[in-house]
């Protein structure tokens, strides 16, 4: 790795050490589970990101676009003490390479949508969109216009209301709405059945956003290390 990148850390110049990164076509709706440590670049597309606070940002592209950025970025949260003795080697240091250097990572950490089949009925459905972790976990809501639909879930969470308009436990949602689209759901009225109903004439749409250990049946992909030959 040292041989490989360090060479574009020290020189700071372009945008060159992109030629040893994975790339992939992502698909509208589609995510990927990026554990902390993992070498990685937002989507090109507005990202709804689920992060750790203890996340550590190192920026390893010296130019974005026609964009020069400034290399404090690159040392933003590693101690002026590190960086004074290793150098820019103290940022590959903080990257978690087994992941990173996964040549299955697509298939190891890809998660696009899981329905949860018994949610979805003639009023709505819900889909697991947070998934292979039970740090955080996250479901997508989808109500059709003029539905009621009845919300069930094992602890507190907090919601986006993404698009549309409607009712969501007798408080109005809105989504795009600042003043409107966010609320917190505690413990005792996620347990018991929330009636979430769509007011408006298209589909609400809604993120559901878990914390640690709420959901114990949160679906994890398999391990793929590749097909023996």
């Amino acid at each position: 790795m040292y041989r490989v990148l360090l060479p574009h850390l020290v020189e700071w110049k372009d945008d060159k050490i992109l030629q040893h990164s994975f790339a992939y076509q992502q698909k509208p709706a589609d995510g990927f589970h990026v554990p902390a440590g993992t070498l990685h670049a937002p989507g090109s597309a507005l990202t709804i990101e689920l992060q750790e606070d203890s996340d550590v940002f190192a920026m390893m592209q010296a130019v974005v676009g026609s964009t020069p950025i400034s290399k404090d970025l690159l040392y933003k949260d590693a101690r002026p003490s590190d960086v004074k003795k290793y150098g820019e080697r103290i940022i590959l240091e903080m990257v978690n390479w087994k992941i990173s250097g996964d040549p299955y990572f697509y298939e190891n950490r890809h998660t696009p949508p899981l329905l949860i089949k018994p949610s979805r009925n003639s009023n709505g459905e819900e889909s697991w969109i947070y998934y292979n972790a039970r740090k955080f976990s996250g479901k997508k809501m989808i109500v059709h216009p003029g539905k009621r639909y009845m919300s069930r879930d094992a602890g507190v969470y907090n919601i986006l209301v993404w698009r549309g308009v409607g009712i969501y436990g007798g408080i109005n949602v809105e989504g795009q709405n600042p003043d409107m689209d966010e609320l917190l759901v505690c413990h005792d009225r996620a347990v018991n059945e929330t009636e979430v109903w769509n007011t408006g004439d298209t589909d609400l749409v809604v993120f559901k956003f878990f914390g640690p250990d709420i959901n114990r049946d949160v679906p994890f992909l398999p391990s793929y290390r590749g097909r023996a030959k």
